[in-house]
């Protein structure tokens, strides 16, 4: 008799009560819960470095293009010439205004129209165009201004000023479900011609 009543105090002591089993329950559901928080903003923080990593090398590509463009080119002011009011009512000539088209006449005397067509920066060349900023990375905007109004290079001499183009870009780009984690990114930047032909 003393013996089972010793065996049933053991098996009583060995056992988890109710409350015990909700308790542990409770407590590994807490630690769970806490590691996939932990762990999915890690994964949402990731995307964001990367969309704003992806949206930054790419203006860096398209700023390091364009500078090597004006610079080693010159803006071709006849291009310009056929816009509608010609080369004094152009908005390209006027402060920031809504103009999308830049013209460069390379080395090679080729010239070349960088413009903004919505959700792109396109360059036209040759009869051949190619986006300057890859599919991961949309153009928000982008507006030029090219200063002086007309070409500082005729015989006239009206306008003593070298030339130079003010750039305005926003690049956005976006990881994750429907776009989450979106990067945005502001650029406004001055190049100089460093063109320098005789006066005709």
């Amino acid at each position: 008799m003393t013996k089972n009543l010793k065996f049933k105090i053991k098996n009583s002591q060995a056992a988890f009560t109710l409350i015990e089993a909700v308790v542990a329950t409770s407590v590994f559901a807490f630690v769970i819960v806490s590691i996939l928080g932990v762990y999915l903003s890690t994964l949402q923080l990731d995307r964001k470095f990367r969309a704003q990593r992806v949206v930054a090398e790419n203006a860096r590509f398209i700023m390091s293009f364009l500078a090597k463009e004006v610079r080693n080119g010159s803006i071709s002011y006849a291009s310009y010439a056929s816009y509608p009011g010609g080369l004094t009512e152009n908005t390209c000539f006027s402060g920031l205004g809504p103009c999308q088209d830049l013209y460069i006449q390379n080395q090679s005397n080729v010239v070349e129209r960088i413009f903004f067509n919505g959700t792109d920066l396109v360059l036209t060349k040759n009869g051949a165009s190619t986006n300057l900023n890859s599919a991961a990375v949309r153009v928000t905007n982008a507006r030029f201004a090219i200063q002086p109004r007309g070409d500082p290079y005729t015989f006239a001499k009206t306008y003593n000023e070298q030339p130079h183009v003010t750039i305005v870009l926003q690049l956005t780009s976006s990881f994750g479900a429907g776009g989450a984690d979106t990067a945005v990114f502001d650029l406004e930047t001055t190049f100089t011609t460093r063109d320098y032909p005789p006066r005709q």
